[in-house]
């Protein structure tokens, strides 16, 4: 029988930040820093190692940033354009 609070498949142990950032879809660097900045519920600063954890039962307190394809700029296409006539 499943655990039901930790239903996201990480079970009683933690994850490591590369592992998370691959999970969500993030960057290892933007992962570390949501972390440094308390917006990562369950991630653990290691007394020891100094490397981020995280445990569960893990969530993203805040919505990840949008990547830089996804948005547009509509004074980068005017440059752009003004650039090839």
């Amino acid at each position: 029988m499943a655990n039901l609070l930790h239903a996201d498949g990480l079970g009683s142990k933690g994850l490591s930040v590369v592992s998370f950032a691959e999970s969500r879809g993030l960057s290892v660097g933007y992962v570390r820093k949501l972390c440094k900045d308390g917006k990562i519920f369950g991630a653990r600063l290691h007394s020891r190692t100094r490397q981020w954890w995280i445990y569960p039962p893990a969530k993203l307190l805040c919505e990840p940033r949008k990547s830089r394809e996804n948005t547009s700029n509509p004074m980068r296409s005017i440059s752009l354009d003004a650039k090839q006539v």
